[in-house]
């Protein structure tokens, strides 16, 4: 998100975007007019512009690729992160469970069974784990590794 103030409209950069120019007399069309094809952008437009176009992620860790870090996912579809940093993952392929990578160390499945096409995970603020069940149309929360309620919907 770019914070700041935007420039007025006599300052304008040489970049330029692709769409019609609202402030032109045909701007009535749904495509670009034939005489204008773009229209400048403010200064502080063009450089969230280009911000976005160069993202300065790097990675640090792959989980599910190798058994030597843990279940091998098929098809992970959720994901959250509790307070220590520990990563669970909803995975609907071939085993519909909920895999645990803990910060450090190996992960493994905290949730195994009951599940069809689990397709979306949270915490809750008391620590219970809410997963929503796709193909049972339910939500089932679960409190450590015991399942104490599904909600229909």
């Amino acid at each position: 998100m770019f914070v700041g103030t935007p420039l007025d409209s006599s300052s304008t950069s040489s970049v330029q975007a692709d769409g019609p120019d609202p402030n032109s007399p045909d701007s009535e069309s749904d495509g670009p007019s034939s005489s204008s094809p773009h229209h400048s952008l403010p200064c502080w437009a063009a450089q969230a512009q280009s911000d976005l176009a160069q993202p300065s992620w790097n990675t640090v860790r792959v989980l599910g690729v190798c058994t030597g870090m843990g279940p091998v996912l098929t098809c992970p579809w959720g994901i959250c992160i509790d307070k220590d940093g520990n990563i669970l993952v909803a995975d609907w392929g071939e085993q519909h469970r909920i895999v645990l990578y803990p910060a450090q160390g190996v992960g493994w499945p905290i949730v195994r069974q009951g599940l069809s096409s689990p397709r979306g995970l949270t915490l809750l603020p008391d620590g219970q784990l809410a997963v929503s069940d796709s193909m049972h149309h339910c939500i089932k929360i679960y409190i450590g590794l015991k399942h104490i309620a599904t909600l229909h919907i």
